[in-house]
């Protein structure tokens, strides 16, 4: 998510996975409707104007909060979901443990602050293809914990 949310930041736009993927996740850990169009639509309209984002974006934003469509309520996407998740180029979505190649993830967790040993630890459970263990043993499963990444 701290990926998602950097990329956001930098390009003031994310491909439709990482919006579904990282809007979810918001959703899940508490932000509100009007709380979510205010955060992205401040996002992208550094970029595409306020009107392009109400025109192009918004409904989706509505819709995964079931305001909109066939009214179904979404929930955040679960690790085994993004795991599996095939990211193009471009794309910002997916599990870092899983898709990141070895040098851009160990750059990833040195700028969160993990190195030595745990950061080694991490890597042989990747090298294992051990991703959902990885993710639940070195951050946990709690929004609390996830919400951290943020800081």
């Amino acid at each position: 998510m701290r990926h998602m949310l950097d990329k956001l930041r930098e390009n003031h736009h994310l491909k439709h996975g990482g919006r579904m993927q990282f809007g979810l996740f918001l959703k899940g850990a508490g932000l509100k409707l009007e709380d979510a169009l205010a955060f992205w639509k401040a996002e992208f309209s550094q970029k595409i104007g306020p009107e392009r984002f109400d025109k192009e974006y918004a409904y989706t934003i509505r819709h995964n909060y079931g305001k909109e469509g066939k009214r179904t309520d979404y929930t955040p996407y679960s690790c085994q979901k993004i795991i599996s998740a095939t990211p193009g180029v471009g794309d910002h979505h997916g599990c870092p443990f899983r898709h990141f190649g070895e040098e851009n993830l160990r750059a990833a967790l040195n700028k969160m602050g993990v190195g030595g040993h745990a950061l080694e630890e991490i890597m042989d459970k990747v090298k294992n293809w051990h991703y959902q263990v990885q993710v639940n043993s070195s951050f946990g499963c709690s929004m609390s914990v996830k919400l951290a990444i943020f800081v």
